[in-house]
């Protein structure tokens, strides 16, 4: 069988056909099905290689992951099930690569973050393949896609004040990332809006992990804190507060009210759950896997900019307070 006896049987242009079985996603669902139906009855096979030399593609999308990225990590995992779900509407199949070569074989890069201490990105666009990235910088000639997290981060805050809380703290990390003073500028937005003087004293800085949640715990006890919330822009961070403060005979929130930023999972390891941002990582990943083929096909594309704004979840670890 040729494309032109498929396009025949089903009643569509033999360019539909081809559409279907090149780029499916730009094809009714229903004209699929009809022309899906048809390959398999007929034993039709496509030879993906052959295409791909024919096209002078490799029919791979490179995913970067940095070396210190943890492959249980509930973002990256949410995120990859994202790219795998728009991969799979096509002829696309993904690799996972801790480097960038231009020996590589792939069409294009997406990557899950940026941190300016890592120099894959710039190695990337060294390669003049396109590249997507979870994230957002400067530069026109990478298709940036993230969570809003000013808007998020002011979302939370001000939640933290609707409930009573006017001296609330907020902890950063030391990740040379772009969303950490994003999440810092919605904290301060949220702060102005509510009427509330930005103090340098209620910023903290400590490592994106447990242990770091669990120093602050331990800040905030020989301090005397007389914090009455704490904003964590991470779940990670505030997980590891919670259980902090409670092995040294606190309790959340009655002595004090938390917050964090993600939903990604973490958010459910803390008793009480805790109250969260939810990312929408894996709508993200998604369009951001569908801008890179667009662009894969198309060079001439508009540069893609564009936000999600995260969901406030609440749950049992804010308490509402008088003022």
């Amino acid at each position: 069988m040729t494309i032109k006896d498929i396009a025949e049987q089903a009643g569509v242009s033999m360019i539909t056909v081809s559409r279907v079985i090149n780029t499916p996603e730009k094809v009714a669902e229903h004209t699929r099905k009809k022309v899906y139906d048809l390959l398999a009855k007929n034993g039709y096979v496509h030879n993906i290689a052959a295409h791909n030399l024919a096209s002078k593609r490799s029919g791979i999308i490179s995913i970067y992951a940095s070396k210190d990225m943890g492959m249980l990590d509930p973002f990256f995992q949410q995120f990859l099930v994202g790219v795998g779900s728009a991969l799979s509407e096509t002829n696309y199949s993904m690799s996972l690569v801790n480097d960038i070569r231009d020996t590589q074989f792939c069409d294009g890069y997406i990557f899950s973050g940026h941190n300016y201490s890592d120099t894959a990105l710039e190695n990337a666009k060294e390669t003049g393949r396109p590249i997507a990235l979870f994230g957002t910088i400067p530069d026109q000639s990478v298709d940036c896609i993230d969570t809003d997290n000013v808007n998020s981060a002011k979302k939370v805050v001000a939640y933290l004040m609707q409930k009573g809380h006017q001296k609330i703290d907020i902890i950063l990390n030391t990740v040379k990332g772009d969303y950490v003073n994003e999440r810092l500028e919605g904290y301060k937005q949220a702060l102005q809006t509510g009427g509330i003087e930005f103090e340098d004293k209620r910023v903290h800085v400590v490592e994106n992990t447990i242990q770091g949640g669990m120093q602050v715990a331990r800040w905030f006890h020989e301090h005397t804190c007389d914090a009455t919330a704490v904003f964590f822009i991470t779940d990670l961070m505030a997980v590891g507060f919670v259980m902090g403060m409670q092995g040294l005979g606190y309790h959340i929130p009655q002595d004090v009210s938390v917050a964090g930023f993600d939903g990604l999972g973490h958010h459910l390891l803390s008793n009480p759950r805790l109250t969260t941002v939810v990312q929408p990582v894996y709508e993200i990943s998604q369009t951001l896997t569908k801008c890179l083929l667009e662009r894969i096909r198309n060079p001439e594309t508009p540069p893609v900019r564009k936000l999600f704004d995260g969901k406030l979840l609440e749950e049992e670890s804010v308490i509402q307070v008088k003022r």
